[in-house]
This record gives C-alpha cells, structure tokens and sequence, in this order.
C-alpha cells in the first residue's frame, strides 16, 4: 500500500486558529511509509494532522504489538473499500479539520461512510477526527455537508473553554463512577451525549469522549488528548504528569479494536 498527500469540507478544527505545533510541513514527506504490512490499525496522517499525536498513537500500538499502517490524503482516496475495510480501526488525530476535510474526495467521504456503517469497520477520532466524524446524513447521492459524517447526527459544539478564548488547556476530565483525571484539551468539541455511550466529561458536565454505534460500525470521538507526552506538553509551555494518560490512550485503542464499550454515564 502507497501512502501518498492530502485534503474534507468542515469549518471546525482541533486549534482553529492554526495548526498545533509540529503540525505536518513540507519537511516531513506526504509520502512517506511507516507501519507494518497488513496492519490492523490504519492512522490517517496528511497534511494539518498532528504529528507528534500520530507519533505517540504509533508508539502506543507498537507497546502493546499491534500493526499499523499511516496512509495520508492521497493515499486514503486510492483505497478502495475492500482495502479500507481490511483493518478494523481508521484512526485520525488532531490536526486542522478544515485543511483534513478539503483534502480527500466525495467518492472518500462515502467510502469511509459504508466502511462503518456498513461494513462495521471501527472509527477513533481525536479533537479533529471527532469534529469531522458527525454530520446530518446526506440527500441519497449528495455528500455531506462538512465533514465525513460517519455518524449521523448534528454539528458537535464548541465547548466552554473555546468560548473562554482558551486555546489550550489541561482539564480534570471526569469519569463513570467519579474518578477524575488531568487531560490536555486543545480546541475540541462537546462529543455527543449518547445515553450510556459518554465515557468521559469536561468539568462543566459536558461530553468529552463519546462512543456510539454508527450502523454496524464502533465510533469513539474524543475531545481531549489522553496522548499527550512530556514533550508535546512541553512545547505548549504545560507540565502536569497526570495529563501523560498512555494507558488511556490504549483503553481508546483496544475499545475500537474489540468494539468493546468502556464504562459510560
């Protein structure tokens, strides 16, 4: 498999007044291919995703010997369904959603559709990737208005600290039965409030991380980033070892892999 450039229609990104740092540049190539041959997860990692997030879910998969596959916007329009479907999870960090959403085609956007909702496959998207993953099911033959909309539903909302003007933040985000834990937020939305799917919420009670059955697909949208390392928490100026959450981020990943639903409110 070939893994090639970029670019969906949302308005909504992960950092929405630019992209986070050590964002994808010209000086890493669109073209690049990294994971492993019939790998069970596929990262889609084009121009405006987050690298040192692909990076950290890469290192993740690779503690726990799963294999994976990073494809980027090119790369992803030439799959056909019947390769899309052949891994059990597309995941797609934080990034820019505008720049994600303009990069891959119509044709895309209804592949990756019937690749959940028909096919079963499972979705993990994070700050950008859950932007992107819910819309209102299209006219038959049209294409959705923003986004993929792999689940049906409306635009997921900006959450408070966005209307605070925060860019960035860690936040104590809360958990089925009171647990709470410090989670790096950068920009993204209210996930839906799904009776018995929201895994997590932000301090003000709203939705952070949702998962949902789309069709006969697993979708998990997170808001925050359980995959924040020293170093990325670093270049955001933040230290907090609570908010280095990679047993979370596994949690998420194996979820998806299984279909397996995490405790939820």
């Amino acid at each position: 498999m070939v893994l090639l450039s970029l670019v969906l229609p949302t308005i909504f990104g992960c950092a929405k007044a630019g992209e986070p740092p050590q964002a994808k540049s010209a000086e890493r190539p669109a073209s690049s291919f990294r994971g492993n041959a019939n790998g069970s997860v596929l990262i889609f990692d084009g121009d405006s995703i987050w690298n040192s997030e692909v990076d950290s879910l890469a290192t993740t998969l690779q503690s726990h010997q799963v294999s994976y596959i990073e494809v980027d916007s090119k790369g992803l329009d030439q799959m056909s369904l019947d390769q899309l479907t052949s891994f059990s999870v597309l995941i797609v960090p934080g990034g820019y959603a505008p720049t994600i959403t303009a990069s891959l085609s119509a044709q895309t956007h209804a592949r990756l559709r019937e690749a959940v909702q028909v096919r079963g496959m499972s979705y993990l998207g994070f700050c950008a990737g859950a932007w992107l993953a819910v819309a209102p099911a299209p006219a038959n033959g049209q294409d959705v208005v923003y986004g993929v909309g792999l689940v049906d539903g409306p635009v997921l909302q900006e959450n408070y600290l966005e209307k605070q003007g925060f860019e960035f933040k860690i936040v104590p985000a809360e958990f089925p039965g009171g647990a709470k834990r410090d989670l790096l937020w950068y920009g993204g939305p209210i996930t839906p409030e799904t009776p018995g799917g929201v895994v997590a919420r932000y301090p003000d009670g709203t939705p952070a991380i949702t998962q949902v059955h789309s069709g006969q697909g697993f979708v998990t949208l997170s808001g925050l980033h359980p995959t924040a390392t020293p170093a990325i928490l670093g270049v955001l100026g933040l230290s907090d070892p609570d908010a280095v959450a990679p047993d979370l981020s596994w949690q998420l990943l194996d979820s998806s892999l299984r279909q397996s639903p995490l405790p939820t409110y």
